[in-house]
C-alpha cells in the first residue's frame, strides 16, 4: 500500500470514489458450520453490503460500508443482527478505491495492492495482480517506452473494468435507505 518506490518516480493515484461509494469495511471470522456452501453470499446491507466466505476451518465476513453513513460500529450491529449473533471485528479497513495512473515507470513496476485497490473481497486483487504479471512478462523482455506506455495503457483498461463490473452491482431499483437512494 504504501507504494515507496513507483510513488518515487510520479505515480499517481486515481481515485474511483466518483463511481465507487465504499470507502471502509470490517472484517470478522465466524464458525463452520456443518455444511459447507460451494458460494460466497453477498447480500445487500443498509449502507452497502455483507459478505461469507466458506474457508476451510471458519467462513470468513466482511460488512464492506459507505462510512458516509454508518459508522463501523453500527455496521457492526447491523451484521450481528443479521447473523443472529455476536462476532468479533478483526479489522476495520478505510481505503479509497482507485489505481495507478502509471504502474510501470523506467525499471519500476508496480503490481497488485501496491498498483491498485478496488474492494476488500480479494478476488479483483488478485485478478489483477495475476493479469499484471503475464502482462509484464509479454513485455519486460528489452523492453522500452513503447513497451511501457503500452503496459500502462493495457492495465488502466483492465482496471476500468473492474472499476465498472462492480459499479454494476449497485444498479438496483432499492431505495430503502439513505445509502441506497444515493448510490441511484
Amino acid at each position: 500500500f504504501a507504494k515507496l518506490l513507483i510513488g518515487q518516480l510520479g505515480a499517481q493515484w486515481q481515485s474511483y470514489s466518483k463511481y465507487l461509494k465504499m470507502k471502509e469495511a470490517i472484517v470478522f471470522p465466524t464458525a463452520e458450520e456443518d455444511e459447507i456452501p460451494l458460494w460466497t453470499l453477498a447480500k445487500a446491507m443498509n449502507a452497502g453490503w455483507l459478505f461469507r466466505i466458506p474457508v476451510q476451518g471458519r467462513k470468513g465476513n466482511g460488512y464492506i460500508f459507505d462510512s458516509d453513513f454508518i459508522t463501523a460500529e453500527e455496521a457492526q450491529r447491523e451484521a450481528e443482527s443479521y447473523l443472529g449473533h455476536g462476532v468479533e471485528v478483526a479489522k476495520n479497513i478505510k481505503f479509497d478505491p482507485g489505481a495507478l495512473d502509471r504502474p510501470w515507470i523506467s525499471n519500476v513496476c508496480a503490481i497488485g495492492l501496491s498498483a491498485s485497490f478496488v474492494e476488500p473481497l480479494e478476488a479483483s486483487s488478485i485478478g489483477t495482480s495475476i493479469n499484471q504479471s503475464f502482462l509484464l512478462a509479454q513485455r519486460i523482455v528489452n523492453y522500452n517506452q513503447e513497451s511501457i506506455d503500452r503496459y500502462n495503457a493495457e492495465v488502466g483498461a483492465i482496471m476500468d473494468n473492474i472499476r465498472d463490473f462492480i459499479a454494476l452491482h449497485y444498479i438496483t431499483d432499492r431505495r430503502d435507505t439513505p445509502f441506497w437512494q444515493e448510490v441511484a
